[in-house]
């Protein structure tokens, strides 16, 4: 399985709450204490550690669970044991998002609808959303609004207003006094100077029914009910907006499934939007967020490549030649071999750590090669037979072999087998790497042992007939090689 940037879950993992509509905050406390309960009573069976629950009025709710350091731990297997028995809430939808906080998507996929209005776009994530779901690829789909608020939006009605001797302005500028106050000269006493605002008592706790108690004057002393003049309504309102190429987005994630990659995670998306219907306009983008992943993908595939040819020049240069270099790095392409037959035996996914180890592969592989072929060359050149060289070069370098890679297996066995992280819990295992490192060495130091004498008898026939071939176009006299030659007839 191909998924570069994907994540395990760690020791950590955040329960989100989405809020269906705006609650005071002690009917979010209610449902909060729902799900309190139940993980509190279930706390051994979920391997829970430590339960730490946030939540405030402005619309945002989580709980975040610790697992123990034991191994029946298993985070992915803990979830689904979770979403299946957790209660459901009437005023909340429950699910899992990513482990990180540093602003990465952690095991999610995230896409970006992009248009004009900020309605639509929220009109249309929400159609999405039961196509989204039904994807076997993909968990907990959600729109991605940003924490929420209750907001109160008062409109005001112009002929209501125009009736009673008030104009719009008049109306707004008494509610921003009552609600907000409004500033004044500053306080000055002596040397020091403060700010003084003035605006209704306990304003700072208005809720939309006390609207009602707020009045207006009007110019022959009688007073007008604030409610008779204008339109209010509770509503959402998001507390981000997000911008792609300039034109307003709107975010949605999910959550990918067990047993499944991002890279299919995402194609399951591309298949659902495939089909979706957009207005004039309107359009979906995968955000910066993947363009950099692709972007980083890219990169260290052009640092391999780099890798390779600046290993070949090397050893061209001590070799002076390019053929037997050439044999050395078949080595490398056959421990690539060796990488991805332990990962499918360990049902190991392919990601941006195993081309690292990849990468460190390619050098502890070719020191193996260098020292066999360069010892073949010392006992070439001390009169040894071709064949009689490369028998008595591979038994002479068996044991040195053999202990750099089990040296190197040996000392990579704890980083595959654990759970160690890049600085900390939710970032990217090591162990793709240390199991990329042992694979390919496993693998290649056979192939060293084996193979590579048999590439090197071929190439060096290569050699040799290409030697033939410019003599002849020459017009020099070709003559048989002698049996068993050394590296002097073949030069010659």
């Amino acid at each position: 399985k191909m998924d570069m940037f994907g994540e395990d879950p760690g020791k950590e993992m955040n329960l989100y709450l989405n809020w269906k509509g705006a609650y005071s905050l002690e009917q979010m406390s209610d449902e909060v204490a729902k799900l309190e309960k139940h993980i509190d009573a279930n706390r051994k069976r979920y391997h829970l550690k430590q339960v730490y629950v946030f939540f405030a009025e402005q619309g945002w709710a989580g709980i975040r669970l610790t697992l123990d350091d034991g191994k029946d731990a298993d985070p992915k297997a803990i979830q689904e044991l979770m979403r299946k028995e957790l209660p459901k809430l009437a005023r909340a939808e429950i699910g899992f998002q990513g482990s990180n906080d540093d602003g990465k998507d952690g095991n999610e996929v995230q896409f970006y609808l992009t248009g004009d209005s900020s309605e639509q776009l929220v009109a249309l994530g929400e159609g999405l959303l039961p196509l989204l779901a039904q994807r076997k690829e993909l968990r907990d789909v959600r729109v991605d609004s940003g924490d929420e608020n209750s907001e109160v939006q008062v409109t005001v009605n112009r002929e209501r207003a125009a009736a009673y001797g008030f104009n719009s302005q008049e109306v707004a500028q008494y509610i921003a006094i009552a609600l907000r106050g409004s500033p004044l000269r500053e306080f000055r006493r002596g040397d020091t100077e403060g700010p003084v605002n003035v605006r209704v008592a306990g304003a700072e706790k208005f809720r939309i029914e006390d609207l009602s108690q707020l009045s207006l004057r009007r110019a022959d002393g009688s007073t007008v009910p604030l409610l008779s003049l204008v339109d209010e309504k509770l509503r959402r309102g998001a507390s981000q907006v997000w911008r792609q190429n300039r034109q307003t987005g709107l975010g949605i994630k999910a959550a990918v499934a067990d047993k499944f990659t991002k890279d299919d995670a995402r194609k399951a998306v591309e298949a659902v939007m495939a089909s979706a219907q957009f207005k004039p306009g309107y359009s979906w983008d995968w955000g910066q967020n993947q363009r950099g992943d692709d972007e980083a993908a890219g990169q260290m595939g052009f640092n391999m490549l780099i890798a390779l040819v600046m290993i070949l020049v090397v050893m061209a240069a001590l070799f002076e030649s390019l053929l037997f270099p050439l044999a050395i790095l078949s080595s490398i392409l056959f421990s690539f071999l060796g990488v991805f037959w332990l990962f499918a035996l360990t049902g190991t996914s392919f990601s941006i750590m195993a081309m690292i180890g990849m990468l460190v592969l390619m050098g502890v592989v070719v020191n193996n090669g260098i020292v066999l072929v360069d010892h073949v060359h010392h006992l070439r050149e001390a009169g040894l037979g071709r064949e009689a060289a490369l028998l008595q070069g591979s038994r002479d370098r068996l044991r040195p072999i053999l202990m750099t890679a089990a040296s190197t297996v040996l000392a990579m066995i704890p980083l595959a087998v654990g759970d160690t992280t890049i600085g900390g819990d939710g970032f990217p295992p090591y162990y793709p790497m240390a199991r990329a490192i042992i694979g390919g060495l496993t693998f290649a130091t056979v192939v060293s042992l084996i193979v590579l004498p048999t590439i090197y008898l071929a190439l060096d026939d290569v050699g040799h007939w290409g030697r033939r071939v410019f003599r002849r176009a020459s017009g020099e006299t070709v003559g048989a090689r002698p049996p068993g030659d050394g590296v002097e007839a073949a030069v010659k």
